[in-house]
């Protein structure tokens, strides 16, 4: 038993520490590659994670037309 609440805490963990990642990916951002890499390499660091989820959560850019 105390190894599936481990497992669990540890998937949850996980989940969240990839969070900016995943939603970058899920919203088909341009620069989703990059959100990723810099999750994996910084986002131990607060604000490498906070870095990647602000450009996961940047509005996309709208073409121009002319």
């Amino acid at each position: 038993m105390d190894i599936v609440v481990t497992g669990l805490i540890a998937l949850m963990g996980l989940v969240v520490y990839l969070l900016p990642s995943l939603i970058a990916f899920n919203r088909g951002t341009d620069n989703r590659w990059l959100v990723l890499v810099i999750n994996v390499i910084f986002g131990a660091t607060f604000l490498g994670w906070v870095l990647a989820l602000v450009l996961a959560l940047r509005k996309p850019k709208v073409p121009s037309t002319a």
